[in-house]
């Protein structure tokens, strides 16, 4: 991010200063995004959500990258816009990955790899900002937006096969599910147990 506000023309002093404001706002955008997800007991909307202001965020800096120089204010709104849509979806995914997982075992193994995938993510992120792109960022701002487009994608089918589930399973009452099965069984089943819900 430094490298970007430096390409719109501040010096690298300034650059770095006007790097706190998107980080701030992303984790207060984290903060309250968390809060009414936890309060609505829904995770998709509130990924998909940031997920979609990121895109429209990246469009706009794809658009303007080639001029900088004379969108100094409108580019640096858009990454602190950008700061904002993506950090909520990281507390998000991970809560709706922890919250579909039954069993201990899978919930540890299934966060030990989201945490492993999401800094993978960061690898990427540092690498595809060529210098020799500068100020334009094609590859940059174009790998961002694609996994941005990419994510909503993800989500809206992985909500949808949650939602199927739940849907074959809505009418099986719980009386019948303990008769033919016992404690034990449902527990080994996990999240294969018709008693399970998924989160959406």
């Amino acid at each position: 991010m430094p490298q970007i506000i430096y390409n719109m023309g501040y010096t690298a002093t300034t650059a770095q200063l006007l790097t706190a404001p998107p980080y701030l706002m992303g984790a207060f955008a984290a903060i309250v995004v968390s809060h009414f997800s936890d309060r609505g007991k829904k995770r998709s909307p509130y990924i998909v959500g940031p997920q979609v202001v990121l895109v429209v965020a990246y469009s706009v800096l794809v658009a303007k990258a080639a001029d900088f120089a004379s969108n100094v204010a409108l580019c640096y709104v858009m990454v602190v816009i950008a700061c904002m849509a993506v950090y909520p979806i990281v507390p998000g995914v991970s809560a709706w990955t922890i919250n579909n997982l039954a069993g201990p075992e899978k919930r540890n193994m299934g966060s030990g790899y989201l945490i492993t995938l999401g800094n993978c993510g960061g690898l990427i992120g540092s690498f595809i900002f060529f210098q020799h792109e500068s100020p334009n960022y094609p590859t940059g701002f174009g790998t961002s937006l694609a996994f941005g487009a990419g994510g909503i994608v993800a989500v809206l089918l992985v909500s949808y096969l949650y939602y199927r589930h739940n849907r074959k399973y809505e009418h099986v009452s719980t009386e019948e599910v303990r008769a033919q099965y016992s404690e034990q069984q449902l527990e080994r089943m996990g999240d294969s147990s018709p008693l399970f819900k998924y989160t959406l």
